[in-house]
């Protein structure tokens, strides 16, 4: 009996059919077929085609024998039409010809990807159907389809063998196709106004256009440094100072940031410079392109977002940022005069992470947190603090804000556009305090970029950029709330060898040795977790605080402390590695809890505080309609987890013993 897995058996058989084939002098990968109909086609205009002779191509997704009579469908991407094969009807098999005859379709198998040329017809339950008069091999599958597809349970899995799920279920597929024709009508909208499509580059000596993370790279031929594109409006801002009017491109944007649902570090974007216009030229376009977009692509204007009927046949709805934190939130920041009344506002509403350093930022927090929810109706905020816009022109009759609006439905954020800072003096200060910014610390900050700064001290005209996500545009039209969804390719981590894959393919040629990582880097023992829990609680609570605890550190930290992907043992057996930090639980009196959390807040190491209600409920909303009615002083922390330096956790937690 073999010791091999079945589906290296069931490989294994396949590949001798291969071999069969190819001495029989049959071709089992010819370079091209010669279809003449698609299956919606046949199955669409079947009066004009009875009795026609067709070619179609495809995948063979079912086959039932009945002695000289056989039923198969094939499957292209328009969809199926049967195959009502007739031994007397079918052709011997031929060389010259490279067709299957009826006596050699034991070499036939369901996921080959077969051509057949026959007369369209229908059987005797009215079935349309190709009758073939002959068979031949377009592609030898050699791996078996699953037998059942009822989705794939394991998301990474799904997403890493998408190509499964659609062959399977290929009414899947409509979301990538609505997809592909959102973007076809992006295009065909700008290029009707008369913009022009220039491409800028992806791989850019500077960084810049926005504050965000790049992906770094080296150019061997220039030997220097070079970034991904977080950004492209630095370049269609030289485009606009060149004499160009209307300008845009839809291509990759790379933010080397974290991962959601509604994040990838690669995504696209559309971003467009309207000369002589400001940032209200640019909210009426946002409105007819999302109304074009609706009814190009699907006919319809309203659609379900985050569970909510939203409409973009009707006029948005504009409010100053300052005045919907008023209006939403109840908190009127024209009223406040320091970061200390700002950051009261801030633990008024829950806000738990580092305290931004301005009043425009703190504002800003509030909105994100307490405001955005409730933007149902396509709406436009507008008026953003000048902190967070360093290349967005001031409002003149408020210095605190600058001429940017985000549009907003079904309580998400769906793109960024502002006029134009054009002053290159101003454009310079606020490269600088950018800068300065960076030197304090801060992980996002905007680089310096003379040459930019140069072509700006040419003179740019009056100019207003749009910059929708288009990712973010398909959510929104396909009606769902995940990316991974309209992403046919998802970032992930690279897929593991299996003992699967060893078995099948060996080990010599993989990436990689059992026993070795190529990310493996030097263990760091310089820091560690330390966990305290209130030592009164029971036991199934002080599991459930120290886990959950751990996963939130634990997806914090997680570019931390990877030192590989696992380990191996000398038969060949892989377990995944753990932190490579240690992590230390300790107890604590109910009382010493609340001391302890304030003091960790100040220390600036990463933290998590885990609250009585958080085990209490899984329901956020339920959580902050609690916490905002409660100070701090009365939360019950059933546990606190710290990350840093050794000396720092020990500093605060040296006086709590280990818990037993």
């Amino acid at each position: 009996m073999s010791s091999k897995s079945a589906l290296a058996q069931i490989r294994d058989y396949r590949i001798e059919k291969v071999k069969q084939l190819k001495d029989m002098g049959i071709d089992p990968y010819p370079s091209k077929s010669f279809r003449t109909h698609t299956t919606d086609q046949i199955n669409n205009n079947y009066d004009e085609l009875e009795g026609q002779e067709v070619t179609v191509s495809g995948r063979l997704v079912s086959w039932r024998e009945h002695g000289h009579l056989i039923f198969g469908h094939i499957q292209d991407q328009k969809g199926r039409v049967q195959l009502y094969i007739r031994d007397e009807e079918l052709k011997p098999t031929n060389v010259d010809s490279q067709t299957l005859g009826f006596d050699n379709f034991n070499l036939l198998d369901v996921g080959d990807i077969i051509e057949a040329t026959g007369i369209v017809t229908k059987t005797q339950r009215g079935e349309i159907s190709v009758q073939p008069k002959t068979v031949r091999m377009l592609t030898k599958s050699i791996r078996p389809l699953p037998e059942k597809w009822q989705g794939i349970k394991d998301q990474e899995t799904l997403f890493r063998k998408r190509y499964l799920d659609m062959i399977m279920n290929p009414d899947h597929k409509w979301r990538f196709e609505k997809a592909a024709q959102i973007t076809f009508a992006i295009r065909e909208f700008l290029n009707h106004r008369g913009f022009l499509e220039i491409k800028t580059p992806i791989i850019q000596p500077v960084y810049g256009g926005t504050t965000a993370k790049p992906f770094k790279t080296t150019v061997n031929a220039l030997n220097s440094d070079y970034y991904l594109a977080v950004s492209h409006e630095l370049y269609l801002k030289r485009l606009i100072t060149a004499g160009f009017e209307n300008v845009y491109n839809l291509v990759g944007y790379f933010r080397n940031e974290g991962i959601d649902r509604s994040h990838n570090p690669e995504f696209n974007m559309i971003e467009t410079m309207t000369a002589f216009k400001n940032y209200e030229y640019n909210m009426e376009l946002t409105e007819e392109l999302y109304k074009y977009i609706g009814e190009k692509v699907f006919g319809k204007t309203v659609f379900k977002i985050q569970g909510q009927d939203v409409d973009f046949g009707k006029p948005w709805e504009r409010i100053m940022m300052i005045d919907a934190v008023k209006k939403y939130a109840n908190y009127d920041f024209n009223q406040v005069k320091s970061i200390e009344e700002a950051h009261k506002i801030l633990d008024e509403i829950g806000y738990r992470d580092d305290k931004p350093a301005s009043i425009g930022e703190s504002m800003l927090k509030v909105f994100e947190e307490k405001v955005e929810e409730q933007l149902i109706q396509p709406t436009f905020i507008y008026g953003h603090p000048v902190e967070i816009s360093p290349l967005a022109k001031t409002m003149t009759n408020d210095p605190r804000f600058v001429e940017r609006f985000e549009g907003f439905m079904g309580g998400i954020e769906a793109g960024d556009n502002w006029t134009e800072l054009n002053d290159p003096v101003e454009l310079y200060e606020r490269f600088k305090e950018q800068v300065e910014r960076g030197r304090g610390g801060e992980d996002e900050f905007h680089p310096m970029d003379i040459e930019f700064i140069e072509c700006m001290e040419y003179g740019m005209p009056p100019t207003t950029g749009l910059g929708p996500g288009v990712e973010r545009l398909m959510m929104m039209f396909t009606e769902t709330e995940y990316i991974d969804d309209v992403l046919f390719f998802p970032m992930q981590r690279p897929a593991p060898i299996s003992e699967l894959d060893k078995e099948i393919y060996g080990e010599e040629y993989l990436v990689g040795t059992e026993g070795t990582d190529s990310k493996t880097t030097e263990q760091d023992f310089s820091q560690k977790f330390v966990i305290v829990v209130n030592k009164e609680l029971e036991a199934w609570q002080h599991a459930n605080t120290i886990g959950h605890i751990s996963a939130y550190l634990g997806n914090t930290l997680s570019e931390t402390f990877a030192t590989g992907d696992s380990f191996a043992t000398k038969d060949g057996k892989t377990h995944p590695r753990n932190s490579q930090f240690p992590i230390v639980v300790l107890g604590a009196k109910p009382g010493q809890m609340s001391n302890l959390m304030e003091k960790v807040r100040e220390s600036g190491l990463h933290y998590h505080g885990f609250i009585r209600e958080m085990i209490e409920t899984t329901d956020d909303a339920e959580i902050t309609k609690i916490l905002s009615q409660k100070s701090d002083s009365e939360i019950e922390y059933l546990g606190i987890g710290i990350f840093g330096k050794n000396d720092d956790v020990d500093g605060l937690t040296k006086k709590f013993s280990l818990l037993k």
